[in-house]
């Protein structure tokens, strides 16, 4: 793995740590805050108020900046990649987070670097590893327990909703695969921009139905919550993200990830009574084993994983 390069200006070492801690933290909310909200508003609109939000503070960063033209073909490219890994993301998870726990969502989103990492190696980004196929194993083993419980609250709706969770991780990962070519080219900030703004498009005909529906019933509380979900998993996340990576080794970021299930297993027990039982905990362990050895594995390659890349694009 590279090290970030020095600068004179870098901040303290436990400040950039600090940061990473603060995004994982803030993206392990967005499972128990999403459950809340989705209680009230559909996946549809929530999805919508969340694209539409978010696309309007990355838009407005960008516009602050040196704006650079973007080629057509480009601009096609980042709208394919916006269907695929924000608009098809957010609403798969949110789907899936309205079936599923909020425990089980985070314990599946963390598969992101293993499908990366494959992924990169199937469009043949990475050179494939056998240590790559060994984590993924691992990992999807735990998956398939967690998801085949015969005891599980839910049922089969349930199932469904890990499926949908595990379905948006893949979504995602590949999504970081095709967009890294264009943050190479044109900067994250822009194709984030301009990636949100596509997949707030592509949610008008789903969002703006569902949302006229049921707006008037939406209580203060939730809309604050809503908000809540736009501005800190979404906006602070990416933007912490970014700023951190300036400053921290990949490897580094990689690890942080591991603070995402535990953080949202204490807070769905706090805030939603969910307590995680057997299998949740052997999936998380086998998911950290997993990712452990996909990431390792993939240390000498020419693309980072996916836990260390510069995010363009909350996940979930």
């Amino acid at each position: 793995m590279t090290s970030a390069p020095p600068e004179a200006d870098s901040p303290r070492r436990v400040v950039v740590h600090a940061a990473l801690v603060a995004v994982q933290v803030a993206f392990a909310t967005l499972s128990v805050a999403g459950k809340v909200v989705v209680r009230s508003l559909s996946p549809e609109s929530l999805a919508l108020v969340r694209l539409g939000g978010a696309a309007l503070v990355f838009g407005a960063f960008w516009a602050r900046g040196e704006r650079r033209p973007i080629p057509a073909f480009d601009l096609a490219r980042i709208a394919g990649c916006a269907a695929l890994g924000i608009f098809g993301n957010q609403v798969l998870f949110l789907n899936g987070l309205r079936l599923t726990s909020a425990v089980n969502a985070t314990v599946l989103v963390a598969t992101i670097p293993i499908f990366t990492v494959l992924a990169a190696s199937a469009l043949g980004r990475e050179p494939f590893r056998t240590r790559t196929l060994m984590g993924a194993l691992v990992a999807f083993a735990g998956v398939v327990w967690l998801s085949t419980d015969p005891g599980r609250a839910g049922g089969v709706s349930g199932r469904l909703g890990d499926l949908l969770v595990a379905l948006n991780a893949l979504f995602y990962a590949v999504y970081l695969v095709l967009v890294r070519d264009l943050v190479a080219r044109h900067g994250s900030l822009p194709v984030v921009a301009h990636g949100f703004a596509f997949a707030f498009v592509l949610s008008l005909p789903f969002g703006v139905p569902a949302l006229w529906r049921e707006a008037p019933f939406v209580t203060t509380e939730v809309w604050a919550l809503t908000g809540y979900v736009i501005l800190v998993p979404t906006v602070f996340t990416y933007l912490a993200n970014a700023w951190a990576l300036r400053f921290a080794p990949s490897s580094t970021v990689a690890i942080y990830i591991y603070l995402q299930p535990i953080v949202a297993s204490v807070l769905a027990v706090v805030f939603l009574g969910e307590v995680p039982g057997p299998r949740v905990l052997v999936t998380a362990l086998a998911v950290f084993a997993g990712v452990w050895l996909v990431t390792r594995g993939a240390s000498g390659s020419r693309a980072r994983p996916a836990a260390a890349s510069p995010v363009p694009g909350p996940r979930g």
